[in-house]
């Protein structure tokens, strides 16, 4: 099964300078996850859907699986 990506407005803005080596890790790391959207870390224990991921050394997503319209919500960026 393979997931449709969608970034928050937020996240799209948190890319804002984000070096060209970072950019392509979190663009792997993306598409790891359209295919794997369970292979990363859970970030509440009340609700396994909000899940969060490394992308590399440069920093951290975060995102909500919805499994019913097969689709990864990409809320937040975070990079050094």
């Amino acid at each position: 099964m393979t997931y449709r990506v969608e970034f928050h407005a937020a996240a799209l803005a948190q890319l804002k300078g984000l070096p060209g080596e970072a950019f392509d890790a979190l663009v792997k790391r993306t598409v790891d996850l359209v295919e794997q959207p369970w292979d990363a870390q859970a970030i509440s224990a009340d609700d396994a859907h909000f899940r969060q991921a490394l992308f590399g050394e440069f920093g951290l997503l975060s995102f909500y699986v919805d499994d019913t319209n097969q689709l990864i919500r990409i809320f937040d960026v975070t990079w050094v």
